[in-house]
């Protein structure tokens, strides 16, 4: 290779080499000044962060709060029970036979012994006679006795066996006119004559079901309450009670049984309570809503908005001194638009019910009594420019500090 092609070879790789360091060093530059530049742009987050309201360094919330009030309404506990007689009772025939009467119709209001249906009965009234006319004789037969006694002409055994024949008589008649009362189907007491089956003619045995008879004038209810009433309830507690069937319908009523257990399975406790029936208005069957009040006691309520969750529980913000303290409380029921709780809080605490998701331990706020109204949330978004003028212009370079 000659002189001047090794000359010119060698320019050639002086001015690449040079074109090299000149791009390095440009590179590395910008990469410095970007880098500055995210550091400010970071700084100028965390600046917008820590003002933030609510967050330590930044401004108080404004927040909308209520009072904690005193609820004396008191409890209430509603159940759904079954109506039922007080008394109430199938008849049945005590003997076989033939139906000769019905002395009733479905609805009929009865009185006790009245007679409801009655079985041929001509053998039996035929035995009754015969009964009658034996115990006759041997009265007839033991008057006379005692007269020749009085003489001394009859023995004492013979006078003592005509005694025994007048007893005997005697017992004949009552077995004979209690096998005669038998054909005869009464009510067992006053009550309300339910529908039949049977017709004039019909053979009935001692299973055949004539009709019922159920005491209505007081109706009793059976229901089931949670068991955690069961320390409150006692017998005589008064009720009121509703029929489904009735609308608009009230009765009032007594507790008059209480089981002597809780279900195991449904966590329950049975309960008899009597209504008053007067005008027959309650059947039975009837689906009844039974309402058992309590006294009213000194409990605590908050605004249902006021109420929130974490994994730790239910909790409140309350007001103390300027700032947002958390106060864990706990649910005792929800009604109508507030909740009684009982908890880290006392009557008269300001609780906040608007404001709450910017709230912290500790956070600034500020009391806006005024009617509660929906913020809508918008989340934070990094600005530049001139405009925040807490934050130098992009144009101007990084702060000193990044410079530095």
């Amino acid at each position: 290779m000659s002189f001047w092609k090794q000359a010119i070879l060698c320019a050639v790789l002086v001015v690449a080499a040079a074109a090299g360091w000149y791009v390095y060093r440009n590179h590395q530059t910008s990469g410095q000044e970007s880098e500055s530049a995210g550091d400010a742009g970071r700084q100028r987050g965390a600046g917008r962060q820590n003002n933030i309201p609510g967050l330590i360094g930044g401004g108080a919330v404004n927040v909308v709060t209520a009072p904690v009030e005193t609820d004396t309404s008191g409890d209430t506990v509603t159940a759904l029970g079954t109506a039922s007689a007080v008394q109430s009772v199938t008849l049945f025939p005590q003997v076989t036979g033939i139906v000769t009467k019905i002395l009733f119709k479905a609805g009929d209001v009865v009185n006790a012994d009245q007679p409801l249906l009655t079985l041929d009965d001509d053998e039996e009234q035929v035995a009754a006679d015969r009964a009658r006319i034996e115990y006759a004789q041997a009265r007839a037969a033991l008057d006379r006795s005692q007269a020749l006694s009085k003489s001394k002409t009859i023995s004492s055994v013979a006078l003592s066996e005509a005694e025994m024949a007048a007893q005997l008589a005697e017992n004949g008649v009552r077995t004979a006119e209690v096998t005669a009362s038998r054909r005869v189907v009464r009510a067992p007491f006053a009550g309300t004559v339910g529908l039949t089956d049977l017709s004039v003619g019909d053979l009935v045995t001692n299973t055949t079901a004539v009709t019922t008879v159920e005491d209505l004038t007081t109706v009793r209810v059976g229901f089931e309450v949670p068991e955690r009433w069961a320390g409150q309830i006692t017998a005589g507690q008064e009720i009121v009670a509703t029929a489904q069937a009735l609308p608009g319908s009230k009765f009032a009523g007594k507790i008059t049984g209480i089981d002597n257990h809780v279900d195991a399975t449904t966590r329950t406790l049975r309960l008899q309570a009597d209504l008053a029936n007067e005008k027959g208005l309650l059947k039975t069957g009837m689906a009844i809503m039974v309402s058992l009040a309590f006294a009213p006691d000194q409990q605590l309520a908050v605004p249902s908005l006021a109420v929130q969750w974490d994994r730790k529980g239910s909790f409140v913000w309350k007001v103390a001194e300027g700032a947002a303290r958390r106060a864990d409380v706990a649910i005792v029921r929800r009604q109508s638009g507030i909740v009684v709780v009982k908890g880290e809080v006392a009557q008269g605490d300001s609780v906040v019910v608007e404001g709450l998701l910017r709230l912290r331990e500790g956070a600034k706020v500020t009391e806006v009594n005024q009617t509660p109204t929906i913020v809508e949330e918008t989340p934070l978004r990094p600005t530049t420019g001139p405009a925040d003028e807490s934050v130098p212009a992009a144009t101007g370079g990084a702060p000193a500090s990044a410079r530095s």
